[in-house]
């Protein structure tokens, strides 16, 4: 199913228990104007909740050619415009969990501080387009979106909490689908099963 920000309104409209259908997201009335105030915030801090597959994405990353601040680290890297949450810093040698720390560097952008180079990181990007949501990823923001935009148009806070009850139980469904989808074998031998 193809979602678009009106289907979305809608769906997050039902969930707040009311049967007004948006038509246009450009509409002034009260609940679309609402639902507009808070639809990029809920989008992101539900693509921040999960590592969502269809929102997975990987790069290289380019070295700023400064010096970290934080002097248990060796590189510092450019982040991603596109990255909303760093999930992994991946490595070309072993297997092992790579140490990273996202910072701001001198100048105050966003950098990623690591000792290893080069370095591939593995994280969440901004999706835009609502035609690669999935379902799973589409009726979480949908309750997300409820939870938050509950005070200001129904101003009842028990249906607010329900929302959020809800989101959280929706986000745990969605976490068990989308971590069936795929198959990494992250085992490495141990060194002393070699001595057998």
């Amino acid at each position: 199913m193809n979602y678009t920000k009106a289907k979305l309104f809608n769906v997050a409209l039902k969930n707040l228990r009311i049967s007004v259908n948006i038509q246009n997201v450009n509409q002034t009335d009260k609940n679309t104007n609402v639902l507009n105030e808070f639809y990029d915030c809920a989008k992101e801090q539900v693509l921040k909740d999960f590592d969502w597959n269809f929102a997975c994405a990987y790069r290289e990353l380019g070295l700023t050619g400064n010096i970290p601040q934080n002097p248990k680290f060796l590189y510092e890297y450019d982040y991603p415009n596109d990255c909303l949450f760093a999930r992994e810093l991946i490595g070309y040698s072993d297997n092992k969990q790579i140490e990273f720390e996202v910072a701001s560097n001198i100048s105050g952008a966003k950098v990623i501080n690591t000792n290893i180079t080069p370095a591939i990181l593995r994280y969440t990007r901004l999706v835009d387009n609502e035609i690669y949501f999935t379902s799973e990823f589409s009726m979480a923001l949908c309750w997300y979106l409820a939870f938050l935009a509950a005070p200001s148009i129904t101003g009842n806070r028990s249906i607010q909490n329900d929302c959020l009850s809800i989101y959280s139980s929706m986000l745990a469904k969605a976490k068990s689908i989308n971590a069936s989808e795929g198959f990494i074998n992250n085992d490495t031998p141990c060194s002393w099963f070699d001595v057998r």
